[in-house]
């Protein structure tokens, strides 16, 4: 029987810092190209400079590397839970509803907004992934939070909310509770002792005209100005998803 992976450095891709492999080459055959010559001239002190620059350039890309990995080895102690049903399915509901206030539809058209908001996370999520080129983990935990997504790439994890959108306006409730769950997400970290940063991932998927989405923009803007969180927003829109993903 396999053993599921609860590590969530399981998922992570590790990705080769390729410029400063290029600098490190470039220093390091400089520096033989010194030393040889130094030899050449039977320059004992120049030889022995060279000599300990090459060393430590060498140790020097080993520690970098070393650093870069897909979080540390300890970092496997944060093992990735599945959000409960029961918790998804409170987000979704209290989304849904906040949608149907909005829009001031019937009881007899929730099912077809639980639809298409479901859809619509959906499509977020693979477009995100598509983007990293990585597995998104979906509905997870880290601690005792719940997100929609969460994403590992080289030492920094980034968190993954997404909402749906019809109208140019978020409330300033509901960025306050995005930034509190991000914030107790890094408490769980440091309790840990776990290298790595955390960013959230603010994802927004609407049905807007350009108008709207200025409208939205400038209202994020102000919003999220004050904040001290590391804050990624990406607005994407509903029809073009589908295009993408679901229509033929």
């Amino acid at each position: 029987m396999v053993k599921n992976e609860r590590s969530i450095s399981g998922f992570a891709r590790p990705v080769p810092n390729y410029p400063l492999f290029a600098v490190g080459a470039i220093v390091l055959f400089l520096l033989i190209a010194g030393l040889i010559s130094a030899l050449q001239i039977q320059n004992t002190l120049f030889s022995v400079i060279f000599g300990i620059s090459i060393v430590g350039t060498v140790i020097l890309l080993l520690l970098n590397q070393r650093k870069r990995q897909t979080l540390s080895d300890k970092n496997k102690n944060l093992a990735w839970k599945i959000e409960l049903p029961t918790s998804q399915q409170d987000k979704l509901n209290k989304e849904v509803i906040g949608l149907a206030k909005t829009l001031d539809i019937t009881q007899e058209q929730l099912t077809d907004l639980l639809s298409a908001y479901i859809v619509a996370e959906d499509l977020a999520m693979r477009q995100i992934q598509q983007e990293a080129g990585i597995p998104v983990l979906r509905h997870v935990q880290i601690g005792q939070t719940p997100f929609d997504g969460v994403l590992v790439k080289q030492d920094l994890i980034t968190c993954i909310e997404v909402t749906f959108l019809i109208a140019p306006k978020i409330t300033q409730e509901k960025i306050n509770w995005y930034l509190s769950k991000i914030t107790s997400a890094k408490k769980a970290l440091k309790v840990l002792q776990l290298d790595g940063k955390m960013r959230l991932l603010l994802v927004l998927v609407t049905q807007l005209d350009q108008r709207g989405e200025a409208e939205l923009r400038s209202s994020l803007v102000e919003k999220f100005a004050d904040t001290t969180v590391d804050v990624d927003i990406r607005l994407l829109d509903f029809e073009g998803l589908q295009k993408i993903y679901a229509m033929t």
